[in-house]
Formats: structure tokens, C-alpha cells, sequence
């Protein structure tokens, strides 16, 4: 989703009054008042696949429906766009691209999130040499990718690069390492197991009794279960959160946005597995008859996960592409997607090991919300890297005029094609967004993707001393320097003054990669206007009150009358110490 801004400009002449006391009549002055009218392209980015899932290329803009709010929109812009590259598993056979279609300049940026807590090291490692041979192949000069995990504990192995080299050598780096994919197995077989002994343990205690053993109350594995239950739902919430932290840090970040998610347990009621383990063991105890556990596990459902991360990845402009590292389980890795007789990503497959359909069907939904695609129930990872380079190569962009004042409101998106028996994808959603979003989306994305565009020569230095003494023993203060050319602001003549206002927009990181919330404060200026000329800078000075998670400070400035902006960044802002979060 990317969006164009086309301001015009209508000047209107107004013609002032003469004073009836004035002897002489005087040509009449021309007071100019000027009207922004903001007409803006939305654009769509839509993936059409045949029934074999190759790219269909040559169709035309009459051939799409697009739909805003269910609402038909008039397709204004259409372009097809073919990249040079082509992945080997859907290149043979297909047709040539059309001469008139255009290559996409825009930076490829790709983060891949690993799930080091669900996923066992052999699972994981197999997808390394896949995701290698992806970046190698698809990443060019201008893209970049980063690399974090999730352990628990959000942690950046590798920031944004255009070095595809040091993305080899981290994933060569990370291969073997231990994960915590065995103990959250473990978890559920230790829950199981209680289960199973239950009775056992309570016939134990009625033998030699010469009655027959009395089955125990089906509270008993209820407990168990749910135990088991809330410990994993847990660990997913805090799972779900760093996912979305990290989609939130691409916020502002230009391109095509993607980020892969490499996991063995995402699901809405991650808690149903030992529920469907007691509904085969329910006979055994007193009440079993009548309970039924899928019903009991829906206390654990997570309805609105879906929404929530589809949600904050198609505000960020972020496609994602889940993939299941069991793949069909360690005892089928020989086995691959073409003996399923489809591509593999449906998120229905009956064979996944030590999974839900349920859980796949998570994380199709997501992708499916998204624009992206998942690969669950198959062991051909390198399908899922070629679906993305087809997907940031081969695609349609459609666009439509919008006018209006822009607000934070979410839109619906729905793209339908007249022709039949081809596939087609787009992301279900986008949030237009106002100015202020959009800043404060641009200093975040800073943070990690440093914003090009400068036009006010925003620089940022750390000061010399303090002024704030810090609030604990626990916090440290950083002074910190911003400093903004006045030829690049707008001032406006008041009497023997002129007046001015800018905002500034500062955010940070934590260490574990998290970014904080990004603070607003409203600047005036007013000074006699003969002194314009001598003034070369306005300097700004925050008081940062830090910790020891601090590390990198992003500030961006915007004239509030011509919305010029300016964006810096400095890391390591306590001296290797690290930073967070205060403003003074």
C-alpha cells in the first residue's frame, strides 16, 4: 500500500473596502488567500497467480474491481510490474513478461522473526539454507534485511543490511543453537501424562480394598489441563507482543515491506492440544460423560489475535509470510510439498506433527489478511522464499483518488478479478493515516531504517551537561542537541516580528530492541525580524532520562505551516550503557 499526495493550490482575489474620510481614491490592493485541496492516490499492490501459481501477466485495468469500505472505486492508476528475477520454481513454462511492464524501484526490506521458544534446533536449522539461498538470489543493491529472535526476550541478531553476506554468516551463526523448543514440548507431554495418571493413582489407592477402583472426578484433569493452559497462553501473549513491536518498528520505513515468521506455535487457543488429549481419556473419570473439553478450552481463545496482528502489519504496510518450521515433523523431512499435489500452504494438512489444525489455520488467516501467503504442512521451504520473490517481483499496482482531510481511520480493501481461474491476493486493509501518524511512524522507523529525507538538515549531538538530576538511583540523564537551520523554516511577519512553530518527535530502543512510544512537544519562535538574518540555527536541548535499555534515540522535526521535515539519529546515547524513555 502506498499512497501520493497532489496538493492544488487555488488562489482567490479579494478586494478590500475604501474609508469614506479618504480624500483620494486609491487603487485597491490584491489580498492573496490560498486553499489546499488534498487529492491523493491510494495504491494497491495485488498478486495474481494461475490455478499452477505462476504470475498471470498482460491483464489490463478493465479486468480488476477494486472496493473501498465495500464501496466501488474508480481505478484511476494501473501499472503491472516484472522484475528481472525469477524463481526456478515457477519460472519454467511461464509466459514472457509484456513489453510495457515496469521494473519496481522501490527498496525491498525484508525482516525474518525467529521463534526460538516453540521451534526445536533441527527444525529450525533446516530453513536456514532455503532462506540463504533467497537472499543471495532475490536481494539487490538498495534492499535490506534484519534478523531477531524471540527467545523469550526480543533480541536484534542482525539490524538492518544491505550486506547479504552478513546475513549468511548470522543465520551460520545461529545454526545448532540451543532453543527452548524442548521444554514447550515437553510442557505438553508433562501435562498429558498427569492427566493419564490419574486414575492409575487412584486405583493404587483403593486396591486391596476388594471393591472396584473408583474413578476419579473429572475436576482432577480439569485442573491439569487448564494449568497447562494458562502457562501457554502466556507465553503466546508475550510471543504476539514482540512480533507486533517488531512490525511496529517498520512503521515510517519505504518499500516493500516483509516480514517472515518462522514458529512452530501460533494459534488462537494455543491451549486446545491437552484438551483434545483429555476428550480422548474423559471416560476414565466420574462426570467424564457429560463434559465436553473443547467447549471448557474455549476460556483460553484468543478470537481477536488474527485482527490484532493483521491489524498493526497492514497499518505498518508490513505483508507477512508465516511459515511452520515442523513442516510435515522430523519423520516425513524427506517429503515435500509436491507429493501433496498442491503447494503446500494451505494450513489444512491432516500430517503436521505435533500440531493443530487449528494453529495452521492461524497463521493462513494472517497471512491471507495481509496480502501474504503461509507455508504450513510441508517440508518445501524453498517454496515459500520463491512465493516472496514472486510476490516483491510480480504483481499489479492499482490506484484510486481520495480527497479529503486525512484521519486515522481504518479502510477495508477488496480486490476482485472479472476473469475466472486465476488467484488473487491483496491485503485486506490499510489505515489512512494524518500527519502527525505519519511522523510519528517515520521517527520510529528511523530508529532501525535511517529516513533519507532531510530537507530541514535536522542534526542531533549529544550536550555537554545535564541540567535535570535524574529521578533514582536507577536512571541516568543525557543531554542531547538538536539543531535546525532557520532557512528551512517558515516564518511569518507579526508587527516588527515574525512568528514560527515547529513540532519535534523523539523516540528510542531498548536493548531487547523494543521501541518506546514516540513523544510530541510544540515549539514557538518569535524574534524581531531584522535579527532573521544573523539567526543560522534554532537549537534544541532535551534532558533524556535514561536506564541502562537505552540505546539508540531517533528525533524528527516538522514545520508546522509548510510540513517540511527533518529527521536524526544517534546510537549508543549512554556511552555503551544504553537508554529508554523520558522526555524532559
Amino acid at each position: 500500500m502506498r499512497k501520493t499526495l497532489l496538493a492544488l493550490v487555488i488562489a482567490l482575489i479579494a478586494l478590500p473596502a475604501f474609508a469614506q474620510q479618504q480624500p483620494q481614491q486609491q487603487q485597491p490592493q490584491q489580498t492573496f488567500f490560498s486553499e489546499t485541496i488534498e487529492v491523493r492516490i491510494i495504491n494497491v499492490d495485488v498478486i495474481v497467480t494461475g490455478k499452477d501459481g505462476r504470475p498471470a501477466t498482460g491483464l489490463t485495468k478493465d479486468d480488476f474491481e477494486l472496493f473501498e469500505d465495500g464501496k466501488p472505486q474508480t481505478i484511476s492508476n494501473f501499472l503491472e510490474i516484472r522484475g528481472p528475477e525469477a524463481p526456478a520454481a515457477t519460472a519454467a513454462g511461464a509466459p514472457p513478461p509484456p513489453p510495457n511492464a515496469a521494473l519496481d524501484a522501490r527498496p525491498r526490506n525484508v525482516v525474518i522473526f525467529l521463534d526460538m521458544t516453540t521451534m526445536l534446533p533441527f527444525t529450525r536449522d533446516r530453513i536456514f539454507e532455503p532462506m540463504s539461498r533467497f537472499l543471495q538470489k532475490t536481494m539487490r543493491a538498495g534492499d535490506h534485511v534484519m534478523i531477531v529472535s524471540w527467545t523469550p526476550g526480543l533480541k536484534i541478531e542482525l539490524p538492518f543490511t544491505n550486506d547479504v553476506s552478513e546475513a549468511t554468516k548470522t543465520l551460520h551463526r545461529l545454526t545448532g543453537t540451543v532453543t527452548t523448543g524442548v521444554m514447550a514440548k515437553r510442557d505438553l507431554t508433562l501435562a498429558e501424562d498427569e492427566i493419564r495418571n490419574i486414575p492409575a493413582d487412584y486405583a493404587m489407592q483403593s486396591a486391596g480394598r476388594g471393591a472396584p477402583p473408583p474413578k476419579p472426578p473429572i475436576s482432577e484433569a480439569v485442573r491439569a489441563a487448564e494449568s497447562y493452559g494458562e502457562k501457554v497462553v502466556f507465553q503466546q501473549s508475550q510471543r504476539v507482543e514482540a512480533l507486533k513491536s517488531v512490525m511496529a518498528s517498520l512503521r515510517g520505513v519505504t518499500g516493500h515491506n516483509a516480514l517472515v515468521v518462522i514458529t512452530d506455535q501460533l494459534s488462537r487457543n494455543p491451549a486446545l492440544p491437552v484438551f483434545n488429549y483429555l476428550e480422548g481419556m474423559k471416560d476414565k473419570f466420574m462426570g467424564g460423560e457429560t463434559y465436553t473439553p473443547v467447549s471448557a478450552s474455549m476460556r483460553f481463545e484468543q478470537p481477536s489475535m488474527v485482527k490484532e496482528i493483521s491489524d498493526i502489519a497492514n497499518s505498518t504496510g508490513v505483508t507477512l509470510y508465516p511459515i511452520s518450521a515442523s513442516g510435515l515433523g522430523i519423520d516425513f523431512d524427506t517429503v515435500s510439498a509436491e507429493h501433496l499435489g498442491g503447494e503446500g500452504s494451505s494450513g489444512a494438512s491432516t500430517r503436521a506433527v505435533s500440531r493443530s489444525d487449528e494453529g495452521l489455520l492461524t497463521m493462513t488467516q494472517i497471512a491471507a489478511a495481509t496480502g501474504g501467503m503461509a507455508l504450513t504442512g510441508s517440508n518445501n521451504f524453498d517454496l515459500a522464499f520463491n512465493t516472496l520473490t514472486q510476490d516483491m517481483t510480480s504483481y499489479y499496482s492499482l490506484g484510486y483518488h481520495t480527497e479529503g482531510q486525512r484521519q486515522d481511520a481504518v479502510r477495508s480493501i477488496s480486490v476482485k478479478l472479472r476473469r475466472k481461474g486465476y488467484n488473487v491476493r491483496s491485503r485486506e486493509a490499510f489505515v489512512e493515516k494524518s500527519l502527525h501518524s505519519e511522523m510519528q511512524d517515520a521517527v520510529a522507523a528511523n530508529l532501525f531504517y535511517p529516513v533519507s529525507k532531510n530537507d530541514l538538515n535536522v542534526t542531533i549531538v549529544k550536550g555537554d551537561a545535564a541540567t535535570t538530576p535524574p529521578p533514582s538511583d536507577q536512571k541516568i540523564v543525557v543531554p542531547v542537541v538538536v539543531k535546525i537551520p532557520t532557512n528551512g523554516l517558515t516564518f511569518i511577519p507579526d508587527g516588527t516580528d515574525v512568528v514560527g512553530q515547529f513540532s519535534s518527535y523523539t523516540a528510542f530502543t531498548h536493548r531487547d530492541g523494543k521501541v518506546s512510544e514516540v513523544a510530541r512537544r510544540q515549539h514557538q519562535l518569535r524574534f524581531p525580524a531584522d535579527s532573521l538574518k544573523r539567526r543560522k540555527e534554532i537549537t534544541v536541548k532535551y534532558d533524556l532520562i535514561v536506564d541502562d535499555r537505552t540505546d539508540n534515540v531517533s528525533v524528527g522535526i516538522m514545520d508546522d505551516t509548510s510540513h517540511a521535515t527533518g529527521f536524526a539519529a544517534m546510537s549508543g546515547i549512554t556511552g555503551g550503557v544504553g537508554g529508554d524513555a523520558g522526555h524532559k
